[in-house]
Order: structure tokens, then C-alpha cells, then sequence
């Protein structure tokens, strides 16, 4: 007998239905609050000097302690350090920080010194060149990658890991549109008017899957590393996105990526208007690099506040089941999308305005279809800015995380087709539907306290080593 899952903005009429369907705020709708060890996300937040320390909480780390589910906050050597992203290995991890008195960081931990030192030679800070820091990749412990605006990219290489990195700098040849009134490689939108929240998201980082393939990406532009015949390496243009009939109002940005390997990597952007007012705000993209080239997987005309796909991509979908009917709607995400993951050859799960839900993409099936992530709030009383930051694949989980919390999920690309989501085994009974793939939690609350500060990225190399970092906080764990 099959079983049915009963929406909590469900109605009793078809056209209700489709509303509540489309509707930019349902996810607020799902699961019931949890307590600190819950979830919750952001993508990049400002800069830190862009923001007002004196407001932020004072409970700094001061030293490495550990709570009960295993998270422990390393020691920083500044206090001040916004961790942006991190590289980890099985007994050391690189991390790219952003402070606003020492400006762009770059550090190592190892395991034999339970400790994070500088390894960077400050040469990212000349000239202001490191006014914001993207994301990073190591090939190995001996090769190093970060980048810094205006479009740079460092790559430290060392003969062993008891030695320094010695660096080099290529500054990426961007030609694409430069705006008076905007940064080509960093997005941001005032949530609503009035809103004292303002989003962030950068369009700049580097990746790759081998010292012999890596791309980099600032602004609407993927660029990627080759070294000539007389070994001199350098950066060029592989693909642009953007509208020859747009109006210089609309932006163009790629602001995340995942190499799945050498022959399958993953891109997530978005296009539509900007103004000094609001900022940013349009419709997501989702680009797939082959052998063959690139192609777009997800993308909108945007028009008014609406997102429609274009033709020769995939239409996104959302199936909800109401009684004995089930519905299989037609979705238009609006927002940037600023997080993917590779899950399996040719599929992929891409996050959406930083909401507690995501896409998983299958360009075999061609089918693009919405789920939800349910019983993973902010406790009662505090509203995260977004709610998710970062996701990742570590063996056969997927991680995110968010504002002050970091949670799992196992892998069900089955029922992610069917679009039952993530939750808990007794939300599933519950709902009386199918079953999704079980939530994994995981607290990060410290001192008992729930921690109220963004972590910018979640990655892991095992489910026994995985690193969150983020504003003023290295977090590692090491037990299942």
C-alpha cells in the first residue's frame, strides 16, 4: 500500500496546492525546531572588515577543546581569522583566512604539531591585492592553490612537506564586463527592503582533480592551467557565460565548482539584474565540463522577478504527494546557486539561495528534481542570514554546512528522483511517504552554546577527518 506525505501548507484545492508549490518561502514550512546541535548556512559572509567585530559574540577559542559529538576547535594563531575555505589530508589540512588586520592568510595544520602556522609570504597583500579570498585547492601536501581579488591566482609548490612553499602569482586574464557600481568577482543582494541582512557570494576560486588539471574562475569566466612546451605555465579562457541581448544592468557570475575527475567537472552561477539598491538578484546556472566541452545544464531567462528555463536545458521539478494524488510540478528556482557537489557520473546535487533544499541533477535521466532537508532548524529565536554554505561528497555521505551548524546525509539518488528528500527515520514514517535518505546529525554547539557564527565550508577526507571552518573557528573531528 503506498503511502502518502502530507505538506504542512498542503490545501484542499489544485491551484492552492500549486502556490504553496512555488513558493519562495516553503521550506520555512518544514520540520519542527531543533535544538544547538541542528543546522542551519551561508555562503561567504563580508569580509571582516566589512563587518563590525565589536558586535560579533566574544566567546573566541582561546584553546582546543572538544564536545561530546566529537568537533573540536583548533587554536588559531590570530584571533581575528575568517576561515574561507580548506584543503584537508590524512594528517594535515590547508585552510585561506581573511582577517581585517592581517588581510589574506594562508595556513597549515598538522597532526604531529596540533597547531596552524602561516605558510603564506605575504606577497597576496601587496598592493591590496588580497582585498577577498576564493576558494582553494591542493593537488598534494607539496602543491598549493588560493586565490585573492582581483582575479589572482597563487600556486606554492615545496620539495617535502619539512620544507617552505616557495610562490608564484598569474593574474587571471579576465576580459569580461567591468561595472563602475559592481565587482565582477563578488555578488551581493539585500534579502528585502528594509533588511538589514545583506548576502554575499564570491565569484572566484580555484579546483581540479590532479596537479595536471585545474581551473580557476573569477567573475563569468572559467579559465584553466596549462604548461607550454618550454614548461612556462599559464591561465587561458575556456568558457564565458552570458547574453549578447542582455542589458548592462544584468550580471554574470560562477561562484562554486566540484571536479568530479578529469573527465566530468561541475560549475554553479547565476545571471540577472544588479542595482545599488538591492544588489544582485536573478536566476541559477549549472555548466558541465566533458571531454566534449562545456554544457549548460540548468539556466533561466529572467524576466521580472521570474525564472523561466531555457530551451535545451533541463526543467527543474518538484513531485509532492497529497492524499492519493501526486503531483509532478514545474519548478523556477530564482537566486544564485553557490554550492555543488559531484554525487556519480553525470549527476549532481546544486544548492539554491542558501536554503535548507537542494537540486539533484541527473543529465542521464535529464531530470533536475527539488528536495527538501526537514527537522534541521536554527533554535527558536535566532535567524541565520541563509542556511546553507557548503556541500560536499566524503565517501558515501554528503556533508553541508551552514550558520553555526554542520550536518550529513547518505547517499539516495533514487529516492532524490522520486523527491522525498532528507530526514529522520521517524519523519518519514510521519509523512507517510516514501522514504528519503536518513539525516545525519552532528552538533557543533561548543561549551555547550550554540555556535552563532557562519562556517563557510565543510570538507573531509574520510568520515573520520572531516574540517568546518569558517568565521573565527577551525573545527575538526575524527570520530565516526
Amino acid at each position: 500500500m503506498r503511502r502518502h506525505l502530507f505538506l504542512a501548507c498542503a490545501t484542499s484545492t489544485l491551484a492552492a496546492l500549486a502556490a504553496c508549490a512555488t513558493s519562495d518561502d516553503e521550506a520555512a514550512s518544514l520540520g519542527p525546531v531543533v535544538d544547538g546541535g541542528a543546522v542551519a548556512v551561508v555562503d561567504a559572509e563580508p569580509s571582516p572588515n566589512e563587518v563590525d567585530a565589536a558586535a560579533r559574540d566574544a566567546s573566541v577559542p582561546t584553546a582546543s577543546r572538544c564536545n561530546d559529538d566529537g568537533w573540536c576547535a583548533t587554536e588559531l594563531p590570530d584571533p581575528n581569522l575568517t576561515f574561507i575555505d580548506v584543503w584537508p589530508f590524512d594528517d594535515r589540512a590547508f585552510a585561506v583566512a581573511e582577517s581585517g588586520t592581517l588581510g589574506t592568510k594562508v595556513l597549515e595544520w598538522t597532526e604531529a604539531s596540533q597547531a596552524w602556522v602561516y605558510i603564506d609570504d605575504d606577497s597576496q597583500n601587496t598592493f591590496v591585492s588580497g582585498h577577498y579570498a576564493g576558494k582553494m585547492y591542493a593537488p598534494s601536501k607539496n602543491e598549493l592553490y588560493f586565490t585573492t581579488s582581483p582575479g589572482i591566482v597563487y600556486r606554492g609548490t615545496r620539495a617535502d612537506s619539512s620544507a617552505p612553499f616557495t610562490w608564484e602569482s598569474s593574474h587571471l586574464p579576465y576580459d569580461g564586463p567591468v561595472y563602475a557600481d559592481r565587482d565582477p568577482g563578488r555578488a551581493w543582494f539585500v534579502e528585502r527592503p528594509g533588511s538589514t541582512v545583506t548576502r554575499y557570494a564570491t565569484a572566484l576560486g580555484v579546483t581540479g582533480s590532479s596537479a595536471s588539471d585545474v581551473y580557476a574562475w573569477y567573475g563569468n569566466r572559467i579559465f584553466r592551467r596549462t604548461v607550454g612546451d618550454a614548461g612556462t605555465p599559464e591561465w587561458g579562457s575556456e568558457f564565458v557565460t552570458e547574453d549578447p541581448a542582455s542589458t548592462a544592468s544584468e550580471s554574470f557570475y560562477i561562484f562554486n565548482a566540484s571536479a568530479a575527475s578529469s573527465d566530468e567537472v561541475w560549475f554553479v552561477g547565476g545571471h540577472g539584474p544588479s542595482t545599488q539598491t538591492n544588489g544582485y538578484k536573478g536566476c541559477p546556472t549549472l555548466f558541465r565540463r566533458t571531454p566534449s566541452g562545456y554544457s549548460t545544464v540548468l539556466d533561466f531567462t529572467h524576466a521580472t522577478n521570474a525564472c523561466r528555463t531555457k530551451a535545451g536545458t533541463i526543467q527543474a521539478r518538484w513531485k509532492i504527494y497529497y492524499g492519493d494524488l501526486a503531483y509532478d510540478l514545474a519548478q523556477q528556482p530564482t537566486g544564485w546557486a553557490t554550492a555543488v557537489t559531484a554525487v556519480s557520473p553525470g549527476t549532481a546535487v546544486v544548492n539554491i539561495q542558501n536554503a535548507l533544499e537542494f537540486y539533484y541533477v541527473d543529465t542521464g535521466a535529464n531530470v533536475a528534481m527539488r528536495n527538501f532537508v526537514t527537522e534541521m532548524k536554527a533554535p527558536a529565536g535566532f535567524s541565520a542570514p541563509s542556511q546553507i554554505n557548503s556541500v560536499v561528497r566524503v565517501d558515501d555521505r554528503l556533508w553541508f554546512s551552514g550558520h553555526g551548524t554542520v550536518f550529513g546525509t547518505e547517499l539516495g539518488e533514487d529516492a532524490w528522483r522520486e523527491s522525498f528528500g532528507v530526514g529522520t527515520y521517524e519523519w518519514f514514517e510521519h509523512a507517510g511517504t516514501g522514504f528519503g535518505t536518513l539525516l545525519v546529525k552532528t552538533s557543533v554547539a561548543m561549551n555547550e552554546s550554540y555556535l552563532n557564527e557562519p562556517l563557510n565550508q565543510v570538507r573531509g577526507t574520510t568520515a573520520n577527518n572531516l574540517w568546518a571552518v569558517g568565521n573565527r573557528y577551525a573545527l575538526h573531528k575524527q570520530t565516526p
